[in-house]
């Protein structure tokens, strides 16, 4: 049987991954397929911000165009939650950090990462706050003290990592951006046109299926 895994460079502020998250579930239904999801941090360290006027005005344009095309819904209490409110951080590294975090406990970071995206584009939620990224976690079930053991651990030892491997991944991927999908079968890689799937997300797992289909026919001799 073949080893096939779905690489998904992603960043937890991005509205275009969030425009993204249908085809997120809808590969997820491919059996045997592997989600492995890769946080660019491109709000982390010295990027990191505070939400403004200026970020609301740049975002805004950029989230219209995500609905026309992904059909996602940046809700009211997103504006109101966090776009009118200047005292909220903005840090990529907490929330890719509690991805990697329930992924180590239980291989449940895409679970994770869907939930903080909808915390934060549909809540309202600031999911750079440690203790609304704890809320999440209970709320998915995660056992407090545990979480908080292990988000540290990461926190300090294998994040800063993680989020360089995806920067190079996404350069190997020749992307322009992200979100940036590659499938990876039997240890070939084949980078996925995000923009041929993002209204169509039902297509990304049919295609999906049709290249598994057709690594595990035997070959012609």
């Amino acid at each position: 049987m073949s080893i096939a895994i779905l690489h998904y460079v992603y960043d937890p502020f991005c509205g275009w991954c969030y425009g993204a998250a249908p085809m997120i579930t809808e590969a997820t239904a491919v059996p045997g397929l592997e989600i492995q999801a890769h946080g660019v941090g491109m709000l982390s360290g010295e990027k990191s911000k505070f939400v403004s006027p200026e970020w609301r005005d740049f975002v805004r344009p950029h989230e219209a165009r995500i609905t026309a095309y992904s059909k996602q819904n940046f809700a009211d209490a997103y504006v109101q939650g966090v776009l009118e409110h200047e005292d909220v951080r903005l840090d990529s590294s907490p929330p890719i950090a509690a991805m990697l975090t329930a992924q180590q406990l239980s291989g449940r970071g895409i679970e994770m990462l869907k939930r903080l995206q909808t915390a934060y584009y549909q809540e309202g939620r600031a999911i750079a706050d440690h203790a609304v990224i704890l809320e999440i976690a209970r709320e998915l079930g995660f056992e407090s003290e545990a979480f908080i053991l292990t988000f540290d651990a990461v926190t300090k030892s294998s994040l800063q990592a993680h989020i360089e491997r995806s920067n190079e991944m996404l350069e190997a991927l020749h992307a322009r951006g992200f979100p940036a999908f590659a499938l990876e079968i039997d240890g070939q890689l084949e980078a996925l046109p995000v923009g041929h799937y993002l209204n169509r997300p039902a297509l990304l797992k049919a295609d999906i299926e049709s290249r598994l289909n057709a690594s595990s026919m035997p070959a012609v001799v």
